[in-house]
């Protein structure tokens, strides 16, 4: 089996109304596509409007609102898709302010996202995804935990469980902290034993992933930025569990919410748990969550996109790559490295507005996009 016969692809693209686009359609080959095109002409909107017919979640803002073209009503998004087994999906998505999301897979409604969303199909870079270095532990814990969706059976439904317990355990704490409830604090337990039980799944994949992504992470790194000694780690919360094996996680973390009740009382919340872990990413012990420039921060982000790529190909299946402006600010050996590398495995979308530099010139049998020459409308 060839390697794009095991990868995700999107074929074709329509759109109308997502922010600069009135209308536009586009059509993208297997392989490596290069929109190309001035600041300004349209190109991340393409990106974004991929990712959310994938996913149905933009990766530039939660506000899907936002994506609303301005002086329209709402946004529709309309693509084909190849499955890593070569079946076809029409996908839809449509936003519309005050009223909703709109998923359709091949003209059938769906009700919820997490059942219409196709985890490990799409791995996006675009500028904001710094935050997955430099934003909060939930912006770090969110990209790991979309790849075990794709990787890990029931993984999903144990972020989803683990949820819906802490969601209790909270309730209960707040209200034993306003009425001073003994009683409702104690029935504690139930939630507790359940968060035990989903939070050992979740550590335990969290555990197993960073295993597997060190080494191409840390190759990455060095291959995209010089740097070596590259690490991507798991700071666990609580740290007092951190060294706990895991088939006695899920008892060792139900008796330690049991024996903090009190303590999360005052609080009001659950203060610790795999809702509260974060991820340390970086070289020779430097934290580039809080040390590293934005250059830095920029290499760190993008080889850790490229090492979660490498371990859905190996698990899964290879993703649809998404790269917006990263090769302007790579040197000519980086860059040949990156596109050598993407230019092999399956498929590929980039976007430049970089005149000096051709792709083609290291990939030879990219597509070139002009945007929005090349973009029906």
């Amino acid at each position: 089996m060839s390697v794009l016969a095991r990868a995700w692809r999107v074929d074709a693209l329509d759109v109308r109304d997502v922010r600069c686009w009135p209308r536009a359609s586009v059509a993208f080959p297997p392989g490596v596509s290069v929109l190309t095109g001035h600041n300004g002409a349209g190109k991340t909107s393409l990106v974004e409007a991929v990712v959310l017919a994938a996913v149905g979640a933009s990766p530039r803002t939660a506000q899907l609102g936002d994506v609303v073209a301005h002086g329209a009503p709402a946004f529709h998004v309309h693509a084909g898709l190849t499955r890593p087994d070569g079946a076809t999906s029409a996908r839809d998505i449509g936003y519309q302010p005050r009223v909703g999301r709109r998923l359709a897979e091949d003209g059938v409604p769906a009700a919820r996202l997490l059942s219409w969303r196709l985890p490990g199909s799409v791995l996006v870079f675009v500028p904001e995804e710094l935050r997955a270095v430099k934003g909060p532990p939930a912006a770090r814990r969110r990209g790991l935990d979309r790849v075990l969706e794709a990787i890990s059976p029931g993984f999903t439904q144990a972020l989803s469980d683990y949820a819906a317990a802490l969601a209790q355990r909270n309730a209960l704490l707040r209200r034993a902290r306003g009425v001073a409830d003994r009683a409702a604090l104690d029935q504690a337990f139930v939630w507790e034993a359940r968060m035990g039980v989903c939070g050992a799944a979740i550590v335990v994949a969290r555990r197993d992933a960073l295993a597997r992504l060190a080494v191409p992470f840390a190759a990455w790194l060095s291959a995209l930025g010089g740097a070596s000694g590259g690490a991507v780690r798991r700071e666990p919360s609580p740290r007092a569990l951190a060294d706990v094996p895991d088939d006695e996680w899920a008892d060792a973390f139900a008796a330690y919410l049991a024996e903090r009740r009190d303590r999360d009382a005052a609080a009001g919340m659950t203060l610790a748990g795999p809702h509260r872990d974060d991820l340390w990413m970086g070289w020779d012990d430097l934290d580039a969550r809080r040390l590293g420039s934005q250059g830095e921060q920029r290499t760190v982000a993008l080889a850790l996109l490229v090492a979660y790529r490498d371990l859905l190909a190996e698990a899964a299946a290879h993703p649809i790559l998404l790269l917006d402006d990263v090769l302007s600010e790579l040197d000519p050996l980086r860059r040949s490295a990156l596109l050598d590398a993407v230019a092999r495995q399956g498929q590929t979308i980039i976007t430049t507005a970089d005149t000096r530099y051709r792709v083609t010139d290291d990939v030879p049998d990219a597509a070139e996009i002009r945007v929005p020459a090349d973009i029906a409308a």
